[in-house]
């Protein structure tokens, strides 16, 4: 069924746009009527389009990308329970389409909807939109329509969802207070360098004796501060820029990503990390259905350029060569004993399902516990951080002060 897209004013007058879809674009302005909305203009979204309307389409497509994370955990939601109450997939589809109140997004599902009436498979018809849905959801989908369990792998893609959500949150959660101190405290920093030290320069001069190391150090700073701002603003620019463009390369990805590993505390959080999505990620293809050497595949596209996707990529050539998981593993000398003595385990005795789903709740737990460490470390770190700051900055201003009252030396 052809797809429109269209403008027009609800009754209180106000422009809305969004999608629809119907046999002609009489049927799509009848049945936008029967919505109380007046349809000022409906064009077909598909076949030759005007500079317009392809510009438009770009920022839809823009916009859907935005807010891809936040809709598609619901939308997954709806379509499982639609689907384990006894609804066929397109009339399934119809209501989530409906339901979802993001006409960008309407705009897809509306897509997809009609490659399914068509006679397109679930899993083909979201393929054709990746930017939307990752591999690792299209395969999921893919296993789920092959083994007849559509529902039931839908719940589990929610589920995983909804766990990776919620663990954003407590990591976001976590972040917050140390970040806003960091803020606060180089705001303080600055505030004082650039309008308190400088109204005292003057009186400082005035006293005609050398000043104490403290107070020349901070006048040095406050002077370079106020004269060459744009200098050290430049030069933070050129610096992130340069850095990006080196990380570019994949070789040089890898080897900064192996440096940030061996940091104390940080690298072995964000190794975690790695762990935890890697781990969550095969648990979630393997226990689907999904062959072990395609999760391998679609887990490693999924990292990106991280050492551990290099990983997974070289063990999967492995397996193909007749080795086993943990053999595979092993060899890449990335995973930790834990993780390769456990998979060893679950390959053995046919568990292997299993042993994924205890690897990701284990590393997942253990980030959570790293975190609320690192947490706790941090915010008196910075505490004792910008009290030195501060109080070194008030020693060095009191210091010519006092010894001018002689009340020092």
């Amino acid at each position: 069924m052809p797809v429109y897209s269209y403008r027009a004013l609800n009754p209180k007058g106000k422009t809305v746009r969004g999608v629809v879809d119907a046999e002609s674009p009489q049927r799509a302005r009848g049945r936008l009527r029967s919505e109380n909305l007046f349809p000022v203009e409906v064009n077909l979204t598909t076949g030759t389009r005007t500079r317009g309307q392809y510009i438009s389409r770009l920022k839809r497509l823009l916009t859907v990308r935005r807010n891809t994370s936040a809709h598609l955990t619901p939308i997954t939601r709806q379509l499982a329970t639609l689907l384990a109450a006894g609804l066929p997939l397109v009339q399934a589809l119809d209501t989530v389409q409906e339901q979802t109140d993001d006409h960008e997004f309407g705009h897809v599902l509306a897509l997809v909807k009609d490659q399914v009436t068509s006679g397109t498979s679930l899993a083909d018809a979201l393929e054709s939109h990746l930017n939307l849905f990752s591999p690792e959801f299209v395969h999921l989908v893919r296993a789920g329509e092959i083994s007849g369990a559509l529902g039931p792998v839908l719940n589990r893609l929610a589920e995983g969802f909804e766990q990776r959500q919620a663990r954003r949150a407590k990591i976001s959660s976590a972040l917050t207070y140390p970040a806003f101190m960091t803020v606060i405290g180089i705001g303080v920093l600055f505030f004082i360098l650039s309008f308190i030290v400088p109204t005292m320069t003057g009186l400082f001069e005035d006293l005609g004796e050398a000043l104490p190391w403290p107070t020349r150090l901070l006048l040095g700073a406050s002077a370079l501060l106020k004269s060459y701002w744009w200098v050290l603003l430049l030069g933070l620019v050129l610096l992130v820029i340069l850095v990006a463009r080196y990380l570019r390369n994949d070789d040089h990805y890898r080897f900064a990503e192996n440096i940030v590993f061996r940091i104390p505390v940080v690298g072995s959080l964000i190794k975690e990390l790695q762990l935890a999505r890697t781990m969550r990620s095969m648990s979630m293809l393997v226990n689907g259905g999904v062959p072990l050497v395609t999760a391998l595949q679609v887990t490693s596209q999924g990292l990106g350029r991280s050492n551990f996707a290099s990983a997974l990529n070289s063990a999967r050539q492995q397996i193909i060569q007749g080795r086993s998981l943990a053999e595979s593993l092993a060899s890449g000398k990335l995973f930790p004993p834990l993780v390769r003595r456990m998979v060893n385990v679950g390959e053995a005795g046919g568990a292997l399902e299993e042993m994924l789903e205890r690897l990701a709740q284990t590393y997942e737990e253990e980030t959570e516990r790293t975190m609320t460490a690192l947490t706790s470390l941090v915010e008196p770190v910075i505490i004792v951080i910008m009290g030195f700051g501060i109080g070194f900055m008030m020693l060095a201003i009191l210091l010519p002060i006092f010894e001018l009252s002689g009340l020092v030396g």
